[in-house]
């Protein structure tokens, strides 16, 4: 893992509405068949981004104690570079909407006309993570995705170095430039 200055993650945890839960499970699951949805994409500093609903604690056998959740909890963890506070304005202002949508099947949730009331919601409600594990942390999701498109693109770049004239690489080797120039 890098330092604790490069990669911060957060968990935050919010009791749905008993009444709520239906919509917010349908909203979830568009967003789990449409990504793209969420509008979480303009985000850079975001490495991952994660909404859940707990119903239950699994029971593990003894000596853990059986407990039942009073609420159905919302859980969003996400992993960003940064400082915190900028990054949940920059996530507020940027998906206002479907921040409304699902924290608004909480309580307490005070509503999107506030950042700042927004911020301290999310802040009074997360937790500090115990433990993280990052496959890559020195890059985001975006970054991975980025990559792994240009190495596709760098087998038929090597396939056409072979095969075609000087003067025909140079077209194909452009066209792979301008279409992968916001991945390099």
């Amino acid at each position: 893992m890098t330092s604790p200055d490069r990669v911060k993650f957060l968990t935050v945890h919010s009791p749905v509405k008993p009444y709520r839960i239906v919509w917010l499970r349908s909203m979830l699951k568009i967003g789990e068949i449409f990504p793209g949805i969420m509008g979480i994409r303009p985000l850079d500093a975001v490495y991952f981004t994660r909404w859940s609903i707990v119903t239950s604690i699994p029971y593990n056998g003894r000596p853990q104690v059986r407990e039942r959740l009073g609420h159905p909890y919302l859980f969003w963890e996400t992993a960003f570079s940064g400082a915190t506070e900028p990054y949940i304005e920059s996530f507020v202002y940027l998906i206002q909407k479907s921040i409304k949508r699902a924290w608004g099947t909480s309580f307490g949730f005070p509503g999107v006309r506030s950042v700042t009331k927004v911020r301290e919601y999310i802040e009074n409600l997360a937790y500090p993570a115990a433990h993280a594990y990052s496959a890559y942390p020195e890059a985001s999701v975006r970054m991975v995705l980025s990559a792994l498109r240009i190495q596709r693109e760098q087998e038929f770049l090597v396939d056409a170095a072979r095969t075609a004239t000087a003067e025909e690489f140079a077209v194909v080797y452009r066209g792979f430039l301008e279409r992968r120039q916001g991945d390099l």
